[in-house]
């Protein structure tokens, strides 16, 4: 856990412009932290370069490269923070709701201090959308989108990547 909250740090911006919140970091062993903000960690990264290619236009995955690319994340102040911070990648469908639900109330102190409630939040899964969704409008954060962004993998990727993209453009255009 402390592995990921000073990964995580090394890249937040000082000013969040737009926030992704996804579902956990997945389940890792010390050998092979796997995670969002891990430069070195480039296998089985779905989120990373599917994010990465929403973002960014130029995006094409080099190995070595993912520091280079979150940095860019960073400069433009885009940050990604979890629903939960233990991974649940591995429970079932009814104990990922179960914990997502129990920390609502946490992660929305942990929001209130990154963001403005007009700083628009990008919520990435149908689980973390269904859970988060209303609680984040009833606090008055700015929910960019309507309907969840899928999970960019097992087929998912370009229905996440075009989702986000019009997020973002939306966003670009003041709308």
């Amino acid at each position: 856990m402390r592995t990921i909250s000073r990964l995580r740090r090394q890249y937040r911006p000082e000013k969040v412009q737009v926030l992704f919140l996804a579902e956990s970091p997945p389940e890792s062993t010390d050998n092979e932290v796997r995670f969002f903000y891990n430069p070195r960690q480039e296998r089985w990264d779905h989120m990373y370069r599917a994010v990465m290619a929403a973002v960014f236009p130029d995006y094409e995955y080099e190995p070595g490269q993912k520091d280079l690319w979150l940095r860019r994340f960073k400069d433009l102040g885009y940050f990604m923070i979890d629903a939960t911070d233990t991974p649940i990648n591995r429970v079932s469908e009814a104990e990922r709701r179960r914990r997502l639900r129990a920390s609502v109330q946490s992660k929305l102190s942990e929001i209130a201090a990154l963001i403005t409630h007009g700083t628009p939040i990008l919520l990435v899964k149908k689980s973390v959308f269904e859970i988060f969704n209303a609680s984040l409008r009833e606090a008055g954060y700015n929910v960019a989108h309507e309907r969840f962004l899928p999970f960019p993998a097992y087929g998912n990727q370009k229905k996440f990547i075009s989702a986000c993209r019009k997020c973002l453009r939306r966003l670009d255009r003041g709308q």
